[in-house]
């Protein structure tokens, strides 16, 4: 069993990996192997703030600090974030 906090599939990979290639600005794109990791990434750090379901309770602020700081770009993080509430609503 996992301790993934949210299993994608990897169709569901893929519709978040269009939709972010689509929406971003940034002008380097992480390959989609890297792509799928940051994004394990940002569930593992912000799933509980957002969707108020953990153990203990963390703030939605905190939890896209701890992300931003991850990603080591605002405006990328930020980017990450509106891919996957494009994808399905997540705020």
């Amino acid at each position: 069993m996992s301790s993934k906090k949210v299993e994608l599939s990897e169709k569901e990979y893929q519709e978040v990996f269009t939709i972010f290639k689509k929406l971003t600005t940034a002008k380097e794109i992480p390959p989609y192997e890297q792509f799928k990791k940051n994004l394990d990434t940002f569930f593992e750090l912000t799933y509980d703030a957002y969707m108020g379901l953990g153990d203990k309770f963390i703030s939605k602020d905190e939890a896209i600090t701890k992300w931003i700081k991850f990603m080591g770009s605002r405006e990328l993080s930020l980017e990450y974030f509106r891919a996957v509430d494009s994808w399905h609503a997540y705020t």
